[in-house]
């Protein structure tokens, strides 16, 4: 991992899939799921920081070699109104100085008033 760290950006679409609510990262092909919305935003900073915990021990770059996730959700995305404030709080990360920042963009999908389901 380079010295000069960058801020990583990501961008999740949120839905609910029965009793579990689901995130579903864009720019890499990462998701996380929980019983509840504000646990599901603990998870998906939990994943997130452990990508980033796991790339600086193996030195590689943080989300190295993952795709993007399928263009179903970045279509869900993309239609989804309700949006969780949280862009300018980057998720916490152990030893900070170490790690870049990483930050997220969270939007929760509807179809017609109800929450949107991942098909």
């Amino acid at each position: 991992m380079s010295n000069n760290q960058t801020a990583f950006r990501v961008s999740a679409v949120l839905f609910q899939e029965g009793e579990w609510w689901s995130a579903q990262c864009l720019e890499y092909d990462i998701a996380a799921q929980a019983k509840t919305l504000s646990a599901l935003r603990y998870e998906l900073q939990r994943v997130l920081t452990s990508h980033v915990c796991v790339a600086l021990d193996l030195g590689r770059e943080p989300f190295e070699g993952l795709d993007p996730a399928p263009q179903r959700f970045w279509e869900m995305f993309e239609g989804a109104n309700m949006r969780i404030e949280s862009e300018d709080l980057p998720f916490r990360i152990p030893h900070p100085a170490a790690f870049p920042p990483v930050s997220a963009k969270l939007k929760i999908a509807e179809q017609n008033g109800s929450l949107c389901m991942a098909h």
